[in-house]
């Protein structure tokens, strides 16, 4: 008997050759300058990928550009930096994203007529920027421009040349453009993602995805053994090798790949005339394909170093509801060593641009950047009871849940329309309690309870009531207006 095994094969873009296109002009990475368009293909299919980079997009935009809008010039022009409305932080979510991913970003630059003042900053998605070879100093000064590469042949999609960004050829060149790479150890001309190191895991995530619905639809059939009578022999026509792969060709384009069924085909068995289809099942495939689901995430997560998947919004690691230090503490390592410097280099590359704008002066200092992109971690920071006492007045954290200062509240208290009577000792508990420091404390406490529908928010009301002797108007304004959390919300 002689056994052959059909196996799946992924299709993971091959390692990506830098090479210059002689009879065109121009640099491709990869066959037809298709690298880049590759990975963006596979991240579809990659639900980690999809999540790591919506995630880093995320942070990288923030709440957009911070700047000096007294400076007349400089807000005007990040008003309408794409042309009339179209303000500058549009372009910033569109150069965040294609930074987060492929770490690169392109942008065309339309000078005046003059040539000596920059009139607008259009994005320009880098999948479509493909160099020219550089001069004898090392330096790009043009580029090509395609909107799909893999046609770069058809007329309609002729590559365009566009000049590289140089002020001292704005007079000339009307429309320039300015790109931006992260460094590369391995070429001159690109930058490498940092999903290169999990390629492989990526695309079989995406496989395993494909194979458990290929499954469910097969009625969860995991494998078949093809059985066949007789063992090919050598003869004129060829040897038993040569005739055996011929046949497993023919067998391969119905049952190669995630969705096809997966099959052994058994040489040489003896019994009957015809060849037999046996059903196989291999014991815990839910396992094995549940643990190479894990190592997927673990080693898609390693490469674009994330350092916690619940900041990417994948199940564990911590919980929202036990572990807020925890999360943060993922947030601004990620923040501080991935996401920030990133967001440095999309400042310094519009610092540059903006200083060839007319009127526009960029002054700032290390406290009041002229410059910067403001992001607000989504995890905010909470204080226990004792640092809070430690670092508060009681002042302070009477405003903390919008209560009168204790002096304000006391004066109140001597008006005739609002007496506290000396002799009623439950009132006076009342009032004690409110001005507290514990006091206080429990009704942030509890103000977080109902915010979470921990506690129903008409059972609060009538604890601040009953306890704090607060009217039903003063009990609801404490506590606010309640808001319905979105379904599968952690608690």
């Amino acid at each position: 008997m002689h056994a052959e095994y059909i196996s799946v094969s992924l299709s993971v873009p091959p390692p990506p050759e830098v090479k210059v296109n002689t009879s065109k002009g121009w640099v491709e990475y990869g066959r037809k300058h298709s690298y880049w368009g590759d990975l963006i293909k596979l991240k579809k299919n990659s639900p980690t990928q999809r999540s790591i980079t919506a995630t880093k997009t995320a942070l990288l935009r923030g709440e957009g550009f911070s700047y000096d809008e007294d400076n007349a010039a400089l807000h005007e022009f990040m008003r309408n930096m794409a042309g009339e409305g179209k303000h500058a932080n549009r372009q910033l979510s569109s150069i965040a994203a294609d930074q987060a991913f492929l770490n690169a970003w392109a942008v065309q630059v339309i000078w005046n007529k003059a040539g000596d003042s920059i009139a607008e900053i259009h994005h320009q998605a880098i999948r479509t920027v493909a160099p020219e070879p550089m001069n004898d100093n090392g330096v790009i000064e043009s580029y090509w421009l395609c909107r799909d590469w893999s046609k770069s042949s058809d007329a309609k999609f002729k590559p365009v040349r566009i000049r590289g960004f140089n002020p001292e050829t704005a007079r000339q060149d009307k429309v320039q453009l300015y790109v931006s790479m992260t460094p590369s150890d391995s070429n001159d001309y690109f930058s490498e993602p940092e999903c290169d190191a999990a390629l492989s895991y990526m695309q079989l995530e995406g496989d395993l995805a494909e194979f458990h619905l290929s499954n469910v639809q097969n009625n969860f059939a995991l494998g078949n053994i093809l059985t066949v009578p007789e063992d090919p022999q050598d003869d004129a026509t060829g040897t038993a090798q040569e005739k055996r792969n011929a046949f497993k060709k023919e067998v391969e384009k119905n049952f190669v790949g995630p969705k096809g069924k997966k099959l052994m085909v058994l040489f040489g068995i003896t019994g009957d005339n015809g060849a037999e289809v046996l059903s196989y099942n291999a014991q815990n495939n839910d396992t094995l394909y549940n643990t190479y689901s894990e190592l997927c995430v673990e080693k898609i997560l390693a490469a674009n170093r994330v350092p916690s998947p619940v900041i990417v919004g994948l199940p564990g690691g911590a919980s929202l509801g036990g572990d807020a230090g925890t999360i943060r503490t993922a947030y601004e390592l990620y923040y501080n060593t991935v996401v920030r410097p990133e967001q440095v280099d999309i400042i310094e590359g519009f610092e540059e641009l903006l200083s060839h704008v007319k009127g526009v002066e960029l002054k700032g200092d290390a406290d009041t950047p002229a410059l910067d992109i403001v992001t607000n971690l989504p995890v905010k920071f909470t204080f226990s009871e004792s640092l809070l006492q430690d670092i508060t007045d009681e002042d302070e954290l009477r405003a903390m849940i919008d209560m009168k200062p204790r002096q304000v509240e006391e004066d109140d208290e001597g008006n005739p329309l609002n007496p506290v009577s000396a002799n009623d000792p439950n009132a006076q508990a009342q009032a004690a309690l409110r001005g507290s420091v514990g006091g206080i404390t429990a009704i942030m406490d509890l103000m977080e309870r109902v915010s979470k529908q921990v506690i129903d928010y008409e059972a609060a009301v009538g604890i601040l009531k009953t306890f704090y002797g607060l009217t039903d108007e003063q009990a609801r304004e404490t506590l606010g207006t309640p808001k319905k959390l979105p379904v599968g919300t952690d608690i």
